[in-house]
C-alpha cells in the first residue's frame, strides 16, 4: 500500500465514475425523450392504442427532441451540482442530516470519550487535523463512516451499537479503517457520488410527485378533465421509472468504485495497530450480531458506499461492500466460520457497560520520544499511512499535553488565544508589541487567555506544538470566513513583529492557512504538473530546506545537490529520466517566507507521484549531515500539509 497511489487510483476511480455517470445520463435522456415524445404522440389519439415515435418522426421533430434533451441534462446537471454545492459545508452536515449527534472531549460518558479518544490519537498519527465526531443515537447496528471533501472538513460518525459492542481495540480497527478513506481520497470521492447520483435520483423524485398530483387531480376533477389527468398520471410513472432505473445503475456505479477499496481500508486499519484482531474482531461481531450492520432509522442508500459495512439490503450484485466472511478470511486466511456461531451466544455478554471503557488522561505520564528510521523511502512511505509506532506516540503526546493546555484546545473561547499564544515571543518587549496587536483586533480578553497560556506553553518541549494546532483546529475552523480571514492576518503580522521568521513559525502559519484555506473551499483537487514544469519552484524550496539545515553554506550547497540528483534518478511515467542541469543552482531567497509559500501553491499543482519524488527528495536534503532537529521535522510536516501529503509526526530532539 501506498499513500501516493492510492491517490492516483482514487483519481482514476473518479474519471470512471464521471464516465459511468454520463453514460447513465445519456441513457436517461434517451428514455425521458420516448416518454414524452410518445406522450405528445397519443394525447388525444382515439384508437386506443399506443403508438411508439419512429426515426422519420424523430428526425422532423429533432429540435423538440434537442430542446427535451437539453433540458433533461441541465436538470440533471444542475441538481448534481447542487447536491455537490450542498455537501461542501463539511462531513459534519452529512452525519447531522442522518441524524448524528456530536461528541466533545467534554463528554461524561465514558463510551463517548473512549470513542474521541480514539480518533483523537488517529489523527495526532496522521498529521492531520482532528475530525468532528458523531454518534447516530438510535442506531443499534454496528457501522461508521467518514465523511467530507478534505481531512480539514471531515466527520467520523459511528452507531451507537458500535459504541456499546466492540472492544476498545475493535473500535480502533474501525477508526482506522474510516482514516484510510480519509487520507486516501476516498472519502472525496464518496462525496461527490453523492452528489452525482443525486441528480439521477431526482428524476424519480419528480415522477413520483407527479403522481402524487396527478392521483389527487383524478379525485378532485370532474369527468371531461380525466382524460388529460390520465395522460398527466403516465408521464409521471414514466418518469418515476426513468428515475429508479438511474438509481438501479447508479447503485452499480457505487459497487464497481467502493468494493475493492473496502479491502484496502481494512489493511489499512490493520498497518495503524500492527494487529488483525481489532478490525476482523469488529467484523465477526457484526457477522454474530441479530441487527448486524443495517441502519433502521435513516435512509442508508444515499450513503451506502461511505459505511465500514452495508447498511442496508442489496443483492451482491448492487452491493458497495464485500461479503463479510470475504473480508475476515483476507485479514485471517485460516479463519473458520464457525466461530461466528459461537461469538452469537456470547454477544449479549459482551455489551459495554460503560465502566470498562473509563479512560483516564495522564497530565503527568511525561513525554518520552518515540525514535524513526529516516531515510527517503520509509518517510515517504509514512505519509498517509501512519503505523504502530506513530500511534504510540500520538497516544503519549495526547496524554502528556498539560490539562490546562488540553481543555484550552478543546474550548470554543479558549482554542484561538491557545494557537496565538504558541507564536508569542520570548523576548518581552516583542511580546509586548504582538499582544498589543492581539488587543487591538480581538480585545483584552484574549490578550489576558494568550499570556496565561503561554506561561504553560513555555514549559513545553517544541513536539507538542503542531498537535495543539491539530487539536485545536475544529474549535477554529466553525467561524465566519470573514473572522478566519482576520485571524490568519493577525497570525502573519504576529509573525513579522521582530523581522525575522523562525522556522517553527513559518511551520505553524503555513498549515493553519493550508487548513483553513481547505475547510473553507473544501473540493481541493490535485494537479497534473510535471517536475521539469516547476524548476523554478523546486530550486527556491530545496535552497530553503538546505539552508535551514545546516549552517555552512559548503554543507548546504552539497545537500541541495543531493536532492537534485534524487530528483535525476527519478523516472516519471514518461519514461524520460529527468537531467540534473536542468534544475537551478543553489540560491536562497532573500524573502524566503513570500518565496516558500508561493513556490508551495505551485508545488501543490503536482501529480501525486511526483510529489512522492519530490518529499524522498526532501529527506534526502535534510539528512545530508545524518540528523533531523525537531524544527527541521516540523518544516518537512509544514511542507507535506501544503502538499497535500500528510506526514505523520516524527521525533528526534525533545527538547525545545
Amino acid at each position: 500500500m501506498n499513500f501516493f497511489q492510492s491517490q492516483d487510483d482514487a483519481r482514476r476511480k473518479t474519471r470512471f465514475l464521471i464516465l459511468m455517470f454520463m453514460l447513465a445520463v445519456v441513457a436517461i435522456v434517451a428514455a425521458v425523450n420516448l416518454v414524452i415524445t410518445a406522450l405528445i404522440i397519443n394525447v388525444g389519439d382515439e384508437s386506443g392504442g399506443a403508438v411508439l415515435p419512429d426515426l422519420n418522426w424523430l428526425i422532423q421533430n429533432r429540435s423538440l427532441v434537442a430542446g427535451i434533451s437539453l433540458v433533461t441534462i441541465g436538470f440533471i446537471s444542475l441538481s448534481s451540482l447542487y447536491r455537490i454545492a450542498s455537501l461542501s459545508s463539511g462531513g459534519g452536515k452529512v452525519a447531522r442530516s442522518l441524524g448524528g449527534t456530536l461528541i466533545t472531549a467534554e463528554s461524561s460518558d465514558p463510551l463517548r470519550r473512549r470513542l474521541y479518544n480514539v480518533v483523537e490519537e488517529m489523527a495526532i498519527a496522521s498529521g492531520i487535523p482532528m475530525p468532528e465526531v458523531y454518534v447516530l443515537e438510535q442506531e443499534s447496528g454496528i457501522n461508521a463512516f467518514a465523511a467530507g471533501f478534505t481531512a480539514s472538513d471531515a466527520a467520523v460518525t459511528v452507531t451507537r451499537g458500535a459504541l456499546e459492542t466492540l472492544s476498545r481495540d475493535e473500535l480502533q480497527g474501525v477508526i482506522g479503517h474510516e482514516f484510510s478513506h480519509i487520507l486516501n481520497g476516498d472519502m472525496r470521492l464518496n462525496m461527490r457520488l453523492m452528489g452525482f447520483l443525486f441528480g439521477i435520483l431526482v428524476i424519480g423524485l419528480i415522477g413520483r410527485a407527479v403522481l402524487n398530483s396527478a392521483r389527487y387531480g383524478t379525485v378532485r376533477s370532474d369527468n371531461s378533465r380525466r382524460d388529460g389527468t390520465a395522460a398527466i398520471y403516465l408521464a409521471g410513472l414514466g418518469l418515476f421509472l426513468i428515475g429508479y432505473i438511474g438509481v438501479f445503475f447508479g447503485q452499480l456505479i457505487k459497487a464497481g468504485v467502493s468494493r475493492q477499496r473496502e479491502f484496502l481500508a481494512d489493511a489499512s486499519a490493520v498497518q495503524f495497530t500492527r494487529q488483525t484482531l481489532g478490525i476482523a474482531g469488529a467484523l465477526k461481531k457484526i457477522a454474530a450480531a441479530q441487527q448486524g450492520s443495517e441502519l433502521q432509522t435513516v435512509d442508508a442508500d444515499e450513503v451506502s458506499h461511505m459505511l465500514f459495512a452495508t447498511g442496508a439490503s442489496f443483492s451482491s450484485l448492487l452491493a458497495t461492500h464485500p461479503p463479510l466472511i470475504q473480508r475476515i478470511k483476507a485479514l485471517e486466511p485460516n479463519f473458520d466460520e464457525s466461530e461466528i456461531d459461537r461469538l452469537a451466544e456470547r454477544m449479549p455478554d459482551q455489551i459495554q457497560n460503560g465502566s470498562e471503557a473509563i479512560e483516564q488522561r495522564s497530565a503527568t505520564a511525561g513525554f518520552a520520544p518515540q525514535h524513526f528510521s529516516v531515510t527517503p523511502d520509509t518517510v515517504t512511505e509514512t505519509v498517509g499511512m501512519p503505523d504502530e509506532g506513530h500511534m504510540q506516540l500520538a497516544s503519549n503526546l495526547r496524554q502528556s499535553i498539560p490539562e490546562s493546555l488540553y481543555l484550552a484546545a478543546h474550548s470554543g473561547t479558549d482554542a484561538l488565544p491557545l494557537v496565538l499564544a504558541l507564536l508569542l515571543d520570548a523576548d518581552e518587549a516583542v511580546r509586548r508589541t504582538q499582544l498589543e496587536l492581539i488587543a487591538e483586533q480581538l480585545g483584552g480578553t484574549m490578550v489576558m487567555a494568550a499570556e496565561t497560556l503561554q506561561l504553560e506553553i513555555q514549559k513545553l518541549a517544541a513536539a507538542f506544538r503542531l498537535p495543539l494546532l491539530q487539536i485545536a483546529f475544529p474549535q477554529i475552523k466553525n467561524r465566519p470566513q470573514e473572522q478566519l480571514e482576520s485571524i490568519a492576518d493577525l497570525v502573519q503580522r504576529l509573525i513579522e513583529v521582530d523581522g525575522v521568521t523562525d522556522t517553527f513559525e513559518f511551520a505553524l502559519s503555513r498549515v493553519l492557512k493550508t487548513h483553513l484555506n481547505d475547510a473553507a473551499h473544501p473540493q481541493h483537487r490535485h494537479g497534473n504538473l510535471r517536475l521539469t514544469q516547476l524548476q523554478e519552484a523546486i530550486g527556491t524550496l530545496f535552497s530553503l530546506v538546505a539552508k535551514q539545515g545546516h549552517a555552512e553554506t559548503t554543507d548546504a550547497v552539497t545537500a541541495y545537490q543531493k536532492g537534485m540528483e534524487s530528483l535525476g534518478r527519478y523516472q516519471p511515467r514518461i519514461k524520460m529520466l529527468i537531467d540534473t542541469q536542468q534544475w537551478p543552482d543553489y540560491v536562497p531567497p532573500q524573502n524566503w517566507v513570500f518565496s516558500t509559500d508561493a513556490a508551495l501553491n505551485q508545488l501543490d499543482g503536482l501529480q501525486m507521484l511526483d510529489k512522492q519524488a519530490l518529499i524522498s527528495a526532501l529527506v534526502l536534503t535534510i539528512f545530508h549531515d545524518g540528523k533531523v532537529t525537531t524544527y527541521e521535522a516540523e518544516l518537512l510536516r509544514a511542507i507535506c500539509a501544503a502538499l497535500h501529503c500528510p506526514l505523520p509526526p516524527f521525533v528526534f530532539d525533545a527538547g525545545r
